[in-house]
């Protein structure tokens, strides 16, 4: 069930790209359910950007009867009666940070990618932005939530204790509930982490002001690596 590196979604805003957008999709659909963001993204188009969108594996999800779904890791439900995936997670953490290499050897620093995702991909964006070993422009994370907290301290990086990180989150959702998402958001404040945070008139979903916020921070996150050159 590792991910395949080549199995992926690309799109490319300019002939001469300076910068790269990393975004993963929630449990149950594929790469393509990014879309909708990444084609709205309309200021951030300006800057020559790499948009890249990873499909995760076919695994069983035991919430799921044990049916294949694409997911990240899988979802075995309370977890206080069931561990977290923790092999799973582990496992395409180092699936995105071989992406993340990638795009560094293709001339993009780090300083100048942003990890994103929705929901079971806006935590793991979360999870291996914390841990990689270099500094990245940012992380999004859009209906998603702090996995293995307790770990956090231990497990992060020091390139990226500082990267700036944008977190939205819906006041209805019923699959990650907002109490739990600002728990999440509290103890990376706490750890020292630059949170901005959004609450929206939402359920588990993205909205057009949402994509709206997205664009504007991204473009803030990006724009010096244009005026780089």
């Amino acid at each position: 069930m590792t991910p395949r590196d080549d199995d992926l979604i690309e799109a490319y805003t300019r002939p001469r790209v300076v910068a790269c957008t990393l975004w993963l999709h929630g449990l149950g659909v594929n790469a393509a359910d990014m879309d909708g963001i990444i084609s709205r993204m309309r200021r951030s188009w300006e800057l020559g950007l790499h948009h890249v969108a990873p499909n995760a594996p076919l695994r069983p999800i035991t919430v799921n009867a044990g049916r294949h779904t694409r997911a990240w890791f899988d979802v075995t439900g309370d977890p206080a009666d069931t561990p977290v995936d923790r092999e799973g997670i582990e496992e395409s953490t180092r699936h995105i940070h071989r992406l993340l290499d990638r795009e560094r050897a293709r001339g993009i620093a780090s300083r100048h990618t942003i990890l994103g995702g929705f929901s079971q991909g806006g935590a793991l964006a979360l999870h291996a932005g914390l841990r990689y070993p270099h500094g990245l422009g940012g992380i999004v994370v859009l209906s998603g939530e702090l996995l293995l907290a307790d770990e956090l301290i231990h497990e992060r990086d020091p390139a990226n204790i500082h990267t700036p990180v944008l977190m939205i989150h819906g006041r209805d959702d019923p699959i990650i509930p907002l109490q739990e998402a600002r728990h999440g958001r509290d103890l990376l404040v706490e750890s020292g982490h630059p949170v901005t945070w959004h609450e929206l008139p939402m359920g588990h979903g993205v909205l057009p002001e949402e994509i709206e916020i997205i664009d504007a921070w991204s473009y803030a996150m990006l724009a010096p690596a244009a005026a780089e050159g």
